[in-house]
């Protein structure tokens, strides 16, 4: 999901536009961490190092977008991995541990693409928040909702 807005208010919790990451990560890193996960083949995953509660901002995530052509390469590389569908043919990479939450579905958090009015769409940020309460320990998943065209490139 993209939503526009120049402040990020997401499950009634607002947080300001992104000139400081540094406000927007106050905390956030302390509610999770990275280990390997049970899933197998799946190699790392984010974890809750404390009880999250539904709707909760788990992360807000800095991205970058990739063009057809960056995509196409990343796809043919250990990036393909690890990088988000976006719209037609590109692809983002979502970083600090946002590219590192692994595949579920049914999942117990998801991510929405934030896009600020009046700043380039590469400022945009990933933001992962939590579907349901979930444990400290608990390994943080996503549906990635992988389209066709992206498992054909991986191919």
């Amino acid at each position: 999901m993209i939503s526009q807005s120049a402040t990020l208010s997401v499950n009634n919790q607002t947080f300001p536009p992104p000139k400081s990451n540094n406000v927007w990560q106050k905390g956030m890193k302390s509610k999770i961490y990275v280990n390997r996960s049970g899933i197998k083949n799946a190699g790392r995953g984010v974890f809750a190092a404390a009880n999250i509660r539904k709707n909760e901002v788990i992360e807000v995530c800095p991205i970058l977008i990739f063009d057809k052509r960056d995509t196409t390469l990343a796809m043919k590389t250990a990036l393909g991995n690890y990088v988000y569908a976006y719209d037609g043919d590109r692809t983002l990479m979502a970083l600090g541990f946002g590219s590192l939450y692994n595949n579920q579905s049914p999942a117990n958090a998801k991510y929405e693409l934030q896009v600020y009015d009046g700043m380039s769409e590469q400022d945009s940020e990933l933001v992962i928040s939590a579907l349901r309460p979930i444990a400290e320990g608990e390994e943080i998943l996503i549906d990635y909702g992988i389209p066709d065209y992206l498992k054909m490139l991986k191919a």
